[in-house]
C-alpha cells in the first residue's frame, strides 16, 4: 500500500512538474539606470539591439532605446519586445511615438481593443488587433506602461493567430510580471 501511494505521489508531481516552466527574470538597464525587471520562459530566446535601425540614424549623436526581444525557442514565428525610450514621458503620447518611428510591422492594422489599466502599481494603456505581415494575418498587442512620472516602458508581441493562442499563458505571464525599477 505504501509504494502504491509514494507511486502515485510522484506520479502527481511528475505531471504537476511537467505543466511549469521555469521562469529568468531579466532586468531592463540603459545608461547605467535600471528601469524594470520582467520574467521570460528561461527556454525563449533573448536578443538585445536597438530600436531604431542603426544604419538609418542621421550622424548627430541621438540616442536609440535598447530593445530586448524574446522569442519561443520552438522557432515558431512570435516575436515579443520591451524597450523605454528615450523621447517618451507620457503613455499618451505613445501613439505619435510609435508612427514616429516608421517601422512597417504590420500591414492592414485593424485595432480590436483599447484598454486602460493599472498593474504592479502603473498605469497601463493596452492596444490589440490584427495586422498583416507579408500577406498572412497577425496578431498583436501592444502595453505602454508608465514607469515613473517622466518614463514609458512598451512592450508588444505579433505572431499568427495560432502562435499567439498557443503561447497566451506565457505573454500574460510575461506582462503580468513586468515591474518598474525606475523612482
Amino acid at each position: 500500500m505504501l509504494k502504491r501511494t509514494i507511486s502515485l505521489i510522484l506520479l502527481i508531481l511528475f505531471i504537476g512538474a511537467e505543466g511549469t516552466q521555469a521562469q529568468v527574470t531579466i532586468t531592463y538597464s540603459s545608461a547605467g539606470k535600471h528601469y524594470f525587471s520582467m520574467s521570460i520562459p528561461d527556454d525563449w530566446r533573448v536578443n538585445v539591439g536597438s530600436e531604431r535601425d542603426l544604419q538609418q540614424l542621421p550622424e548627430d549623436p541621438m540616442l536609440s532605446a535598447r530593445l530586448i526581444s524574446a522569442m519561443p525557442s520552438s522557432g515558431v514565428p512570435l516575436w515579443f519586445g520591451m524597450w523605454v525610450p528615450e523621447d517618451l514621458d507620457k503613455i499618451e503620447g505613445a501613439k505619435e511615438y510609435i508612427a514616429s518611428l516608421g517601422l512597417d510591422l504590420l500591414d492592414d492594422v485593424a485595432i480590436a481593443d483599447r484598454k486602460h489599466d493599472t498593474l504592479n502599481g502603473m498605469a497601463v494603456t493596452y492596444v490589440s488587433g490584427t495586422g498583416k505581415k507579408d500577406g498572412e494575418i497577425m496578431d498583436f498587442r501592444a502595453g505602454f506602461f508608465q514607469l515613473s512620472p517622466d518614463r514609458v516602458a512598451i512592450a508588444i508581441y505579433i505572431g499568427p493567430p495560432e502562435t499567439t493562442s498557443r503561447h497566451g499563458q506565457e505573454l500574460m505571464q510575461m506582462i503580468e510580471s513586468l515591474r518598474s525599477l525606475s523612482q
